[in-house]
């Protein structure tokens, strides 16, 4: 429902550095939301501790309904009320974005719709080598029509997600130190026949040690637990999901331009209908600064929609699936150029292949699809008060499982342009 799918996560990204760290929704598709904040280092992203504004953003879909056959376009015009927060409260730090959305269509009305895309965090550090974040997520969106289903669901479905998370270290000033986490997440639709076969609630604990013998190169090694629980119905009964997985994880500042990081984890699944299994998930990253101006990402990953950890980017289309049903292999590759102190170019271009796995009618079923996705996008500050922002993608999905009713093929073009009002 954005202007462009590979950059949201760009953007989301950038909006949370102006306001502090970035927090990770790994496969939750993304509202039309707000523009972001422009690019880091320019005069408008300069954090303070309290920024509020106004923005507008029309976005035209070329299929809206992501169908195989007989596409529909539409207009989509999002308008938005937005806060960020970066306030330092002694040794720590409360920061937060806020986001209330009311979405038009064109020619659908019956989709019109307001959400909701709230973040805070505090960020707190003790002098006895005690550090840790405490947040809380909410949000509110209209789900993007079915992704999961051979046939395009197109009616209004909102989508709630409220989710919770805990991380905490101690030790981090030497070589050696103690992790320690939790999260929770709750999940639910207003459409009824959906909400029985797709709520969730899921919760998640960890525990490990972090390894740091220098600046340049640290690591972590965690193991945990997650619990993923979905509602029986009279549709079927929910799969269940409990995952024990160890994973390894390593970052290494080769050179001042040159950064690298990787992990890997071994999971193995409990399921309470679909057959269990065990795998292996992972990641390389590599991170290119050759100047100033330019920033290039590599990145190679296979994930489960659901898992925790270091998460790298989300599918572009990234849909409502029960964690642990799909296993996605993706490389994605992305360049960020300041073109000049005011305006900022990001373009991005993923390639992900999926292995779904879902019950239909009581029974277990399985596909292939194939993902490319390309975006181009553009930001302007001309002043602190004014960010301008415009967006162009291309997605195409492909499946070698035409027969299935879990994913179907299509085709997508977007575009869209956006304009917000910042008071500082």
């Amino acid at each position: 429902m954005t202007g462009s799918f590979l950059l949201r996560p760009l953007a989301l990204a950038a909006t949370l550095a102006a306001a502090g760290p970035a927090l990770a929704q790994a496969d939750a598709p993304l509202p039309p939301g707000p523009p972001p904040v422009p690019a880091p280092g320019s005069q408008a992203a300069t954090p303070v501790p309290l920024a509020y504004g106004i923005s507008q953003k029309f976005t035209h879909e070329s299929n809206l309904f992501r169908e195989t056959q007989g596409a529909e376009d539409d207009w989509v015009s999002t308008t938005a009320l937005n806060l960020a927060l970066d306030q330092p409260l002694g040794r720590g730090k409360l920061r937060g974005t806020a986001s209330l959305q009311a979405n038009r269509y064109g020619d659908h009305d019956e989709l019109d719709n307001t959400g909701h895309d709230v973040d805070l965090a505090l960020d707190v550090e003790t002098a006895l080598n005690l550090a840790g974040t405490v947040g809380v997520r909410a949000s509110r969106q209209q789900y993007r029509y079915g992704l999961d289903s051979a046939t395009p669901f197109d009616g209004k479905n909102t989508e709630d997600e409220q989710a919770a998370y805990v991380q905490a270290r101690l030790g981090g000033m030497g070589v050696w130190s103690l992790l320690a986490g939790a999260d929770t997440l709750e999940r639910s639709y207003s459409q009824d026949a959906f909400a029985a076969l797709n709520d969730l609630s899921q919760w998640s604990a960890e525990g490990g040690v972090g390894w740091r013998p220098g600046p340049d190169l640290g690591g972590t090694l965690k193991a945990r637990y997650t619990r993923i629980s979905r509602p029986d119905s009279p549709l079927g009964f929910g799969d269940d999901v409990g995952r024990r997985e160890v994973e390894l994880a390593m970052g290494w500042q080769a050179s001042g331009a040159s950064r690298l990081e990787g992990r890997v984890a071994r999971a193995k699944e409990r399921h309470s209908v679909l057959e269990d299994r065990s795998f292996w998930t992972g990641g390389l990253a590599w991170d290119w600064t050759p100047g100033a101006k330019l920033r290039l990402r590599t990145e190679l990953s296979r994930d489960t929609e659901g898992a925790g950890g270091a998460q790298t980017s989300p599918e572009p289309s990234a849909q409502a699936v029960p964690a642990g049903d799909t296993l996605r292999d993706s490389l994605r590759w992305s360049v960020e150029w300041a073109a000049t102190a005011k305006v900022n170019v990001l373009a991005a271009a993923q390639y992900s292949e999926r292995r779904l796995k879902a019950l239909v009618g009581g029974l277990p079923a399985s596909a292939e699809d194939q993902t490319t996705a390309l975006s181009l996008g553009v930001r302007w500050a001309p002043s602190r008060a004014l960010d301008l922002g415009c967006d162009l993608a291309r997605e195409k999905r492909e499946t070698d499982s035409p027969l299935t009713v879990i994913t179907r093929a299509y085709e997508l073009t977007t575009v869209g342009c956006s304009v917000a009002f910042w008071f500082r």
